[in-house]
């Protein structure tokens, strides 16, 4: 049953649902959080992200916002690292708590919740490993854990609701074009990589389609260098799918007459990798 929300939870919520020790033989022990994002318009998000983070990645995360973003942080202090009693269940409340309130100072403000600092939060380690699964041609491993973080992404980044000064209001939802923000993006075309090398990965036509409409309207020189490596990866997937494919050879075809290089060049996954590293 679809669970109608008041006002007060509304948006995009951050909750740390559970805590556990790591059992890790090779690791010492250290206390993962587990972090559940919902986005939630009316009706309750019924499909809520689910990653696990640790005190680190929450410490990185709130030193790289206060340095980029002081004002914005002058009110909330981090929790302090202890010596001893780093299990104990009123301190892994305690720290859970804090960290649900930082959390909630970045969904307020679009320039934190779509900082380098928060992509980096949301996206890793689950991105480097997604990406190697890829590489060593794990395509449907890959394809799984690439569509989790665009789904998480999307959470965070697709429905920016706006007041006056940039904070968050539920009351007045404005959605924006922040679909095509660069992480989402590099994200589809990762996923339209695992589908272009095993068509039958479920939903792989769906989430082509999905890529070639969000780059309707890119306008970075930086991501358009994907476009053309895009096509032709899209090609496949539709050949796969026995798809009519004279609309997407026809865009080919016409950066081949306007002169457009790398018609014929890079393969989608590598070409992503080089994007990235020029935006990132």
């Amino acid at each position: 049953m679809t669970q109608i929300m008041n006002a007060d939870k509304q948006g995009l919520i951050f909750e740390i649902i559970s805590a556990r020790i790591s059992e890790k033989p090779e690791d010492k022990k250290y206390v993962i959080y587990t972090l559940q994002v919902r986005f939630i318009s009316g009706n309750d998000d019924l499909t809520p992200s689910v990653i696990e983070r640790r005190y680190t990645q929450f410490e990185t995360l709130y030193t790289l916002l206060r340095k980029e973003f002081p004002t914005m942080f002058q009110d909330i202090a981090f929790p302090k690292k202890v010596l001893t009693g780093n299990f104990d269940n009123e301190l892994i409340t305690a720290r859970s708590t804090a960290f649900e309130g930082i959390l909630k100072r970045i969904s307020q403000e679009t320039k934190l919740r779509t900082s380098r600092a928060m992509q980096l939060f949301l996206q890793e380690p689950e991105l480097s490993e997604a990406k190697q699964l890829l590489a060593s041609h794990s395509y449907a491993a890959a394809y799984e854990g690439f569509q989790k973080i665009f789904k998480l992404l999307n959470k965070v980044s697709d429905f920016l609701l706006f007041a006056p000064e940039g904070k968050l209001n539920p009351n007045n939802a404005v959605k924006t074009f922040s679909d095509r923000s660069h992480a989402v993006i590099l994200t589809l075309c990762r996923i339209v990589a695992c589908c272009s090398e095993c068509p039958t990965l479920e939903e792989s036509l769906k989430w082509t389609k999905l890529a070639l409409y969000r780059f309707d309207g890119v306008s970075d020189s930086d991501v358009l260098e994907l476009y053309l490596p895009l096509l032709n990866a899209s090609i496949k997937v539709y050949e796969g799918h026995k798809k009519n494919t004279e609309e997407l050879s026809a865009q080919i075809e016409m950066f081949r007459k306007q002169g457009v290089r790398d018609v014929e060049g890079r393969e989608l996954a590598r070409a992503v990798n080089e994007v990235e590293a020029k935006l990132f």
